[in-house]
């Protein structure tokens, strides 16, 4: 995988993450008219739940172009590290 290609991957999974959250946010507005305790924890354990794998996924991409680019294998893409 390019530089390129796991770039647009984690951006792929920080807007995903900027979704979620945001579904975090109005489930939590939605809670305070709802009078189903069960369905709301499972809903909001299972957004938690895709934010770590995502946030996980994400931070190895990063690692690998981290990797990458110390070695001197990378395209490119990513500037100088300063």
């Amino acid at each position: 995988m390019s530089d390129h290609e796991r770039l647009t991957t984690i951006q792929s999974y920080v807007w995903t993450l900027e979704l979620l959250g945001e579904a975090l946010v109005q489930h939590d507005e939605v809670l305070e008219c709802e009078h189903n305790p069960q369905l709301s924890f499972r809903n909001t354990a299972g957004i938690h739940q895709a934010i770590r794998i995502i946030s996980r996924l994400a931070s190895e991409q990063f690692s690998k172009l981290e990797a990458m680019k110390e070695e001197g294998k990378g395209d490119g893409v990513l500037p100088p590290r300063h």
